[in-house]
């Protein structure tokens, strides 16, 4: 599951409000309006063909055409036939004299109108199916924001109940941040020891190599080792992993030349920035579990190597709680980046 960060523009921002929909009567009298202006402007033009019906384009097209993508195709058929209606009068008072092609000529108004109007419904459903969508994703985001806050809240004060306890994840991952703030660079050849280090201390992880990851996808020599590991740039699971932005493991029935999980280290934009190639880790650790962690410590480590040293967040910047939900002091969250999504396992 890949989780987007919480807005840190206030949680009262659930995206522009939707439109309000024109009353029955204005769409109805701007359709008539547009028929009548037409009218006026043939009647202008050539007195004896207020239609136009002997030019070389019909120009009154354009009324059930603009009806219809505004108003739907009810609109834009009406259109059409109040113009026939119009035209048929005017024919049988003598107003007007219809040549033979005045036929195919409404027949062309009403199939614009239709056409236009259809386009037009078929936007408008598509448009409200994503509405709704956007809607419920909202939702979710709301109840995922105030459950964070709420587990933030009660690790805080877990930590501080035991202050003796050992260093966790977290404090792991913010003393890397810190790290490469202090040294002004996050390439991954300088921090590439520290990078294996942590997947070393929290990742059950023994032996493993750190490749970086050109822009076409593709795993380069190792930049930095752990334990006793060869070179598995060129291994399936490590190209899969950095091609796709997913972890990979031997549970997922890939063969692999020795590489027992490839995690990749992904930015905010799920690009693969590095590759790390484990080989060793303790059998009974190579659960599901264990492949969720290592995506989790992947996507933060990935997004913290991706970011300009000037552009780093600061680690005691708020982050603004969602909408309803009171601000706590005692609260300091950084934004969270996309984990690295785990290939289904056995």
């Amino acid at each position: 599951m890949r989780l987007h960060p919480p807005s840190q523009h206030g949680g009262s921002d659930t995206g522009p409000e939707p439109r309000t929909p024109a009353p029955a009567w204005q769409s109805w009298l701007e359709t008539v309006g547009l028929m009548t202006v037409l009218i006026v402007i043939g009647a202008l033009v050539d007195r004896s063909d207020p239609f136009l019906l002997r030019r070389g384009f019909s120009w009154f097209t354009l009324a059930p055409l603009l009806a219809g993508l505004q108003y739907g195709s009810t609109h834009g058929l009406a259109g059409a036939g109040l113009q026939a209606a119009v035209l048929a009068i005017a024919w049988k008072t003598g107003i007007v004299s219809v040549p033979d092609s005045a036929s195919e000529t409404v027949l062309g108004w009403l199939v614009a109108g239709l056409l236009a109007g259809e386009f037009r419904d078929s936007w408008l459903r598509r448009a409200t199916q994503l509405e709704s969508f956007g809607d419920h994703l909202r939702g979710r985001l709301e109840g995922l924001g105030r459950s964070y806050l709420a587990l933030k809240i009660s690790h805080d004060r877990l930590r501080r109940a035991t202050p003796e306890a050992s260093p966790t994840l977290r404090d792991a991952l913010s003393a890397f941040r810190r790290e490469l703030a202090q040294r002004g660079e996050a390439s991954l050849p300088a921090c590439g020891e520290a990078i294996l280090q942590l997947f070393a201390e929290h990742g059950f992880v023994r032996a493993a190599t750190l490749h970086p990851v050109d822009a076409k996808g593709r795993p380069g020599p190792a930049v930095a080792a752990l334990g006793s590991s060869a070179e598995s740039e060129r291994d399936s699971l490590v190209r899969r992993a950095a091609r796709t932005g997913v972890t990979m493991s031997v549970r997922d029935g890939c063969e692999g030349d020795g590489v027992l999980v490839a995690v990749p280290l992904i930015d905010l934009s799920c690009r693969a920035r590095a590759v790390v190639a484990v080989r060793d880790m303790p059998f009974i650790a190579l659960h599901a579990e264990t492949l969720e962690l290592l995506a989790v410590i992947g996507g933060r480590l990935g997004d913290a190597i991706s970011r300009p040293y000037g552009k780093l967040p600061p680690l005691t910047e708020r982050a603004t709680a969602p909408a309803g939900t009171p601000h706590s002091p005692e609260v300091a969250p950084v934004a969270e980046p996309v984990p690295a999504p785990v290939k289904e396992v056995a």
